[in-house]
């Protein structure tokens, strides 16, 4: 299977209970991630994370399955046709 370039985009709900979680997983598949861009929203008490990924459809569907099992987080992929 071969890499594809994919964005992904985080909110993360409640950044005290799910941001450790999120970065831990992140720091997993640094090697797959080509941007990460965050916007901590400290007057609202979230977190927008955006990132470009270079990988497979499986890692790509790995990766946003273990983000969204956090609690409070949501996930949107979308993968780019290039």
């Amino acid at each position: 299977m071969e890499d594809k370039i994919s964005t992904i985009s985080i909110i993360v709900y409640n950044r005290e209970l799910a941001y450790q979680k999120v970065s831990d997983i992140l720091h997993n598949y640094g090697e797959k991630i080509l941007l990460r861009v965050g916007y901590p929203m400290k007057e609202k008490g979230i977190a927008i994370i955006f990132l470009v990924v270079e990988m497979t459809t499986d890692e790509l569907g790995a990766l946003s399955g273990k983000l969204g099992q956090i609690e409070s987080v949501k996930v949107k992929t979308n993968t780019l046709k290039i």
